[in-house]
């Protein structure tokens, strides 16, 4: 059977290519660029191919690395634009100095409840006292 479509660009060398690419900085849309490729057929590649998955998630790891040592070693560089570096940090690998705080909601309504059931015994009591 035939198969459709153009051939792909996909060749054995494209883990080695992406792991040194993202060990030196570079973005899945930089890699895709490089290799002409759309990052659709990144991630259709990440899916298909196990090895190649394997190695963009380890070199998802040696990119940030990359860019922290960057980070650690340009600290006290007042050249660096501190603004500029930590949009990039937030943007490019989901840094954030917020904490995100879930509730649950039934438990805060349960809360409002006995609070409301406190104040009400400390109000009846007092009413009885005067």
């Amino acid at each position: 059977m035939a198969t459709r479509g153009r051939p792909t660009k996909y060749t054995d060398e494209m883990p080695e290519l992406l792991y040194k690419a993202m060990s030196d900085g570079k973005s899945v849309v930089q890699f895709c660029a490089s290799q002409d490729i759309c990052t659709d057929t990144f991630y259709e590649w990440v899916k298909v191919h196990k090895d190649f998955s394997d190695t963009f998630r380890v070199s998802k790891i040696k990119c940030e690395a990359h860019w922290e040592s960057w980070l650690m070693e340009n600290l006290s560089n007042k050249n660096v634009n501190g603004l500029l570096t930590k949009f990039y940090f937030t943007n490019r690998f989901q840094w954030s100095d917020k904490k995100e705080v879930k509730q649950d909601i039934g438990l805060v309504a349960e809360e409002v409840k006995e609070v409301r059931e406190a104040r009400k015994a400390y109000e009846d009591s007092f009413k009885k006292e005067y």
